[in-house]
């Protein structure tokens, strides 16, 4: 029999959304010490609880099963555990305290604070001997209580015997110290320590240097001597990132200073002038704590994972030991730890679903460590292809004819075809950010779309992360303007190409990308509705209320304040809520701290008095991104009945 013929956005997929969300783990907090692989991973079933997990002898099971494993440091938190020398470090977010974990009990090893979530804590590295730890702290009142009108982020070493000892190692007003500082990395001796450190206005990849101190005992702990900036920079123009020492104790990170072949991607160098050409961006935005993209086997062979056109790679290589090799049957990496001989990876790839890997660098073999049912069977998956399409200049582009780039994802669902005089609507899927960049992965929030006739394009938009420092630049001054034009131009291209039908598109995002989707509806007619989740509607009230890490952030993206107020008025969406024609979905938490709900209802008040087409859902205890079962239920269920209607399917 033959395919049955169908319209576009009606197939009958197998992806429910309650299937989409219990098939859709993440994973997160990679570590591995003495051979013992840990990890984190959501459990939207629980509440959005962040359990702790670790592999050892060939089986995977909860470590300290109550314990929700995350942090709050910079509201995105990251690095909610961390281990070493046979201890295990865990942030609960119960009581915000870091603890060792000890057969399954937890042991506080710092002091209640004096208000929740007063002291945070993220990102840490066990001390030679288990007797210290060194991680990232941000203080909201002063270890004595002093209010703090600003909150301090400083680099800390805490006891591990639960004396509840804890020292600043490297403050605001110490050399080394800043703004921010974060991602400390010891020595494999202990006797060295690395750290990121960066300033206002700056964003950590705008310009970060590299630190690194010695470390000299001080009654049972250690303090810093020495230290001296090895990279980096606002001077420069260089960010740094990922500081890490090889196994001879040499000093690595991360950089995005031009080559000579005149490249500018994030690549590996170390404190002896070796710069290391894998393929690829190396190097990340570093929005959370605790990252990690690369390490070293015993024998100095570097393992490290790079993003090219949209997709990841696992390379091995030796410095000055000639081509890298790639691990096959890997496209989406988020995290690469190495100890030992063990490589583990929290990755995909577009036909494969994130999870936690073991790759043998001996052959390249890839084992998985949490083996779920397949998501689809492998002839509904849509596998994307990597566009890349002309657009709008800007005054940022630094070429007269720039291009933007995206991954593009074909209707599919085996046995059913649509017919052959239509052509597939499209979703237009926006990232956050704004500087992060598309996951090639095999992504239930994809499929579901694909698996029911819709055509799928995840852009990644000028400020976008993985094309290089010129192409993350481009968006300077620009937000609101170069990503708009993208989006529009994406959608344009796919239905000159005849892929999609350019009279049914739609467009979603959440947070920076909820900015994006709203501005597109302002820029012109393409768009037959959207849905914005967490989105920012007004750029001044956010510039004046968000959290310290992204601050300043708006200083690049539209301009310094009070001079550029002018033009953060006029690229807010509420400031031109009455050009909007089509409907529109509006998804909120209510503890959101970085979109506060207030942007969400302002909004919606704008779209009830000009007497615009909405919806308005608002989730009790969500913050900023949805965690909980219910709601991903929910949210995915309304996004579906929204566009149905909008785009007359039924």
């Amino acid at each position: 029999m033959g395919d049955r013929v169908l319209p576009y956005g009606t197939w009958p997929s197998p992806l429910t959304a309650a299937a989409a969300v219990a098939g859709a783990p993440r994973f997160g907090g990679l570590a591995i010490d003495r051979g013992v692989v840990r990890w984190t991973e959501s459990r939207p079933s629980e509440g959005g609880r962040s359990a702790l997990v670790e592999w050892r002898d060939g089986t995977a099971r909860d470590v300290a099963p109550s314990v929700n494993a995350r942090s709050r440091v910079n509201e995105y938190g990251g690095g909610g555990f961390w281990a070493g020398a046979g201890a295990l470090v865990v942030v609960d977010d119960a009581d915000g305290r870091i603890h060792r974990v000890v057969r399954d009990d937890l042991l506080a090893l710092v002091p209640e604070p004096p208000a929740p979530r007063a002291w945070r804590y993220a990102a840490g590295a066990v001390g030679p001997g288990a007797m210290w730890t060194v991680c990232e702290r941000e203080l909201h009142v002063e270890v004595d209580g002093t209010p703090l009108d600003e909150p301090v982020n400083d680099l800390c070493v805490v006891a591990l015997d639960g004396s509840g000892t804890v020292r600043r190692l490297v403050g605001p007003d110490d050399t080394g110290g800043g703004d921010f500082v974060a991602a400390p990395a010891l020595s494999p001796d202990g006797t060295r320590l690395a750290w990121l450190r960066w300033d206002h206005p700056d964003m950590p990849w705008d310009a970060a240097e590299v630190w690194v101190a010695e470390l000299v005992r001080d009654d049972g702990l250690v303090a810093v001597s020495g230290a001296r900036r090895v990279a980096g920079g606002r001077t420069e123009g260089v960010a740094a990132c990922l500081p890490r020492f090889g196994p001879d104790g040499t000093l690595w990170w991360c950089d995005d200073r031009t080559l000579p072949d005149g490249t500018d991607l994030w690549r590996l160098r170390n404190e002896v002038g070796e710069v290391l050409d894998v393929p690829g961006e190396v190097g990340e935005p570093r929005w959370v704590s605790g990252g990690s993209r690369y390490g070293f086997l015993p024998d100095g062979t570097v393992v490290a994972a790079a993003e090219h056109d949209g997709m990841h790679t696992v390379w091995c290589g030796v410095p000055g030991g000639g081509a890298m090799t790639a691990v096959e049957g890997i496209a989406y990496v988020e995290l690469l730890v190495v100890d030992g001989g063990t490589v583990a990876v929290v990755g995909g790839g577009p036909d494969r679903g994130t999870s936690v890997l073991l790759v043998d660098p001996s052959d390249g073999s890839v084992r998985d460590l949490r083996p779920t049912a397949p998501l689809l069977d492998a002839a509904d998956v849509s596998v994307p292809r990597f566009v890349t399409f002309p657009t709008a200049p800007t005054p940022a582009d630094r070429t007269e004819e720039p291009v933007a780039h995206a991954l593009y994802y074909p209707p599919r669902l085996d046995g059913v075809v649509g017919p052959a005089d239509a052509a597939p609507p499209l979703v237009v899927r926006i990232h956050g950010g704004p500087t992060a960049s598309v996951r090639a992965e095999l992504s239930a929030s994809v499929q579901f779309w694909t698996t029911r006739g819709f055509a799928v394009v995840d852009v990644d938009y000028r400020g976008s992360t993985g094309h290089g420092r010129a192409y993350r630049e481009a968006l300077r001054g620009q937000w609101g303007v170069a990503d708009v034009a993208d989006c529009l131009a994406a959608a344009a291209y796919l239905a000159g190409a005849g892929l999609v039908d350019g009279g049914r598109c739609v467009i979603r995002g959440g947070s920076a990308g909820g900015f994006t989707a709203l501005s597109a509806l302002l820029a012109g007619d393409v768009m037959a509705g959207a849905c914005v989740l967490y989105a920012v509607t007004d750029l001044l009230t956010l510039d004046d209320g968000t959290h310290k890490f992204e601050s300043r952030y708006n200083d690049g993206l539209v301009g310094p304040r009070p001079a550029a107020d002018e033009v953060f008025r006029e690229r807010s969406p509420l400031t031109h809520v009455g050009r909007i024609r089509v409907p529109v979905l509006v998804m909120q938490g209510t503890e959101d701290l970085v979109v506060p709900q207030e942007q969400a209802e302002r909004l919606v008040r704008e779209l009830r008095r000009t007497g615009a087409l909405h919806d308005y859902l608002v989730f009790e205890g969500e913050g900023h991104g949805f965690r909980r079962a219910e709601t991903l239920v929910a949210a995915l269920d309304a996004e579906l009945r929204c566009y149905t209607e909008v785009l007359g399917l039924g």
